[in-house]
């Protein structure tokens, strides 16, 4: 990478109520993205009140005192344009892209629907049964049921990232209108929210549009992050097994603890270091498993930074008789790299695959908006830049040494999920995976 790369906002802001403000003019975009983040989501939540966020963030798209449900698609829709989304374990975040002209119309409607959600009673039965449907077809998605095992596993049930952010059927049922209108008074404040505005806009016109709808203060204190317990850590080979009825092949998961977003400079080396392993066809796991071998259908590694923890983690899906040999290929790799260290090459190829993996992310008004506002709401927009710098700086050595600090061959979890022996097993396992 050539080190004059730069990818920071071109315009940051605190309002005087705490809300922060990120504009990104592209002169050439036709189209403006707003992207408003909120600092909770599952890490938040007591296990009663367990994917209280994910069901507050659909009741946001039902409506206000002002605004009827539907109206807020309707108005952005209605222009062309796209609304939607997201609920994790650290944000939820709500996002629109419009035609830029179409900005100062469309942004009153969204400013509205976050601000001031009004949880109507009539429409939170209907809004439940929705979500109910969700966590059943998430219970058929192979991807997320191995991933949530692999969660569970790592974090335990009593960990906020142990659970699920889509919740239970149980919680999901002990929720009331009232508690997600008192969690949105809680947590919906400026002090806790970032708005990301980019595409084709002017800075002082988009900054006095977002002052207007957004500059207001709320009412009562704001909530504080409960306490949480630190992050598990295995003293040997914690295993966990599960089948489902619509496997067909095995989906193995190890995983490692490692750091949280604080430690930003080990992130951007574990980062390295899940390259190497595990992306890309050059890499050494896909090189000798998939490429080689022909042991595994698919392999790949990567490194999952949280708020308060991390998992530096290897999947792979392949037949069910070669479980045992794949598992041990993978800790072998492991054992060598820790011995022997890795190349230049390996880690100027590396380097490159994450440079512009970033840099390809941020070609969209709509993409840069989604990065800004992650970035800031976690760990701080600065750290994209030294994210870059970072990057540039690792050694071979020092990606040996992560490796020997964290990937211990002798302690780490493993979550499989294996295709159903029977229906009896089938049908057990996918209740498992709903609960």
């Amino acid at each position: 990478m050539n080190r004059t790369h730069r990818l920071l906002p071109a315009h940051t802001y605190c309002l005087s109520n705490g809300l922060g403000v990120i504009l990104h003019p592209i002169p050439i975009a036709d189209s403006a993205t707003v992207d408003v983040w909120v600092r909770t989501g599952g890490r938040n939540e007591p296990p009663e009140w367990l994917g209280i966020s994910h069901f507050l963030e659909h009741m946001v798209f039902k409506g206000s005192e002002r605004l009827a449900p539907g109206e807020l698609d309707r108005a952005i829709e209605g222009r062309g344009g796209i609304a939607n989304a997201a609920t994790g374990q650290d944000y939820t975040h709500y996002y629109m892209t419009v035609a830029a002209a179409d900005l100062p119309e469309t942004l009153p409607y969204l400013a509205e629907a976050v601000l001031r959600a009004g949880i109507p009673d009539q429409e939170f039965e209907q809004e439940q049964q929705v979500i109910l449907e969700e966590i059943r077809r998430a219970a058929d998605n192979l991807g997320y049921t191995a991933y949530q095992l692999l969660m569970e596993t790592a974090f335990g049930v009593e960990h906020p990232y142990g659970r699920p952010v889509l919740g239970t059927p149980a919680s999901l049922m002990g929720l009331t209108p009232e508690l997600l209108r008192a969690y949105h008074r809680g947590w919906y404040r400026p002090e806790f929210m970032t708005v990301v505005v980019t595409g084709g806009i002017d800075p002082e016109r988009a900054l006095a549009l977002v002052e207007k709808e957004f500059g207001g203060s709320a009412g009562g204190p704001g909530w504080i992050a409960p306490p949480i317990s630190p992050q598990p850590r295995p003293q040997g080979v914690l295993r966990r097994e599960s089948a489902h009825a619509r496997a067909e092949e095995a989906r193995l998961k190890l995983a490692w603890p490692t750091v949280s977003l604080d430690a930003w400079e080990q992130v951007c080396g574990l980062e390295l270091l899940a390259v190497v392993l595990g992306e890309g066809r050059s890499s050494r796991l896909v090189h000798l498993l998939r490429e080689q071998r022909g042991w595994v259908r698919a392999i790949g590694c990567s490194s999952l930074v949280l708020k308060e923890g991390g998992l530096f983690c290897i999947s792979a899906q392949l037949e069910v008789e070669d479980l045992a040999q794949v598992e041990s290929t993978i800790l072998h790799e492991i054992e060598k790299l820790q011995q022997d260290g890795i190349g230049q090459a390996e880690l100027d190829r590396a380097r490159r695959m994450l440079t512009h993996e970033l840099l390809f992310s941020a070609e969209s008004p709509s993409q840069l908006a989604s990065l800004y506002g992650y970035y800031e709401t976690l760990v701080g927009v600065q750290r994209l830049q030294e994210y870059l710098e970072l990057l540039q700086a690792f050694t071979p050595a020092q990606i040996r040494e992560l490796a020997q600090q964290y990937l211990s061959p002798q302690a780490y979890v493993v979550a499989l999920l294996k295709p159903a022996a029977s229906d009896a097993a089938a049908a057990s396992e996918l209740q498992l995976a709903c609960r």
